[in-house]
């Protein structure tokens, strides 16, 4: 999920009418498409940019008024093969969704999408119940969680997941790393820096999930709004 900071030195006006215009249920950035379906999260994580951002990114409203239908973010989803990826990725957790999820892989596989991504917090087995991961196998080529530390306390501290997540979540999103690195061609474990302490312990343990690590920034700049 997007992560970062402040964005109050963009102009009252310019801001004012960005949250006023429809939000963006597919945002380009790169040579990317982003599919924003929902905006629920198990989740307040510190870094998170939808406060400090007030739910805008780069030019794009992403605060959902409502859960849109899979037919809306498909006619949003134009011509898919002109992208490099198509990724799930909002302000909220995709998993939340995911039949809606399901049906929009694969007809935007059928219309040419090269590859399919999700970003996630990585506790769609703690919302759903049950392993996901054999679901996400079939839709996906590409998962990206942001776990972020390996001490099950930093987590708690630094995500704020509801009560319902707290006391399991770190260790469900571990199992669910586990279980996607079986089955889905790239697993990826994100950690913003400057959270985890000791980077080479949370290398140990994502590589021995079966996933690759990468370290991203913290981001603080809110250029191309």
């Amino acid at each position: 999920m997007p992560a970062g900071s402040s964005g109050s030195d963009m102009k009252p006006n310019a801001l004012e009418a960005q949250k006023q215009s429809p939000p963006a249920l597919a945002y380009r950035y790169r040579d990317a498409l982003y599919l924003n379906i929902t905006s629920k999260c198990p989740t307040a994580c510190e870094f998170c940019i939808k406060f400090s951002w007030d739910y805008q990114y780069r030019g794009n409203n992403l605060l959902l008024r409502k859960e849109p239908e899979v037919r809306e973010i498909l006619e949003a989803a134009t011509n898919p093969s002109q992208y490099s990826e198509i990724v799930f990725c909002g302000y909220g957790e995709s998993t939340y969704r995911l039949a809606e999820m399901k049906e929009i892989s694969l007809t935007l596989r059928k219309q040419g999408a090269k590859k399919i991504r999700l970003n996630t917090i990585g506790l769609g087995n703690l919302i759903h119940g049950r392993n996901i991961a054999p679901d996400l196998a079939g839709i996906l080529d590409s998962v990206s969680v942001s776990l972020n530390t390996a001490d099950p306390e930093v987590w708690k501290k630094v995500l704020h997941p509801l009560p319902e997540y707290k006391e399991k979540g770190f260790e469900s999103a571990c199992e669910f790393i586990r279980e996607c690195a079986k089955l889905i061609p790239e697993t990826n474990v994100t950690a913003v820096e400057g959270i985890e302490k000791d980077p080479a312990r949370f290398s140990r343990l994502v590589e021995s999930l079966g996933a690759k690590v990468r370290l991203r920034p913290y981001l603080d700049d809110y250029e191309d709004r």
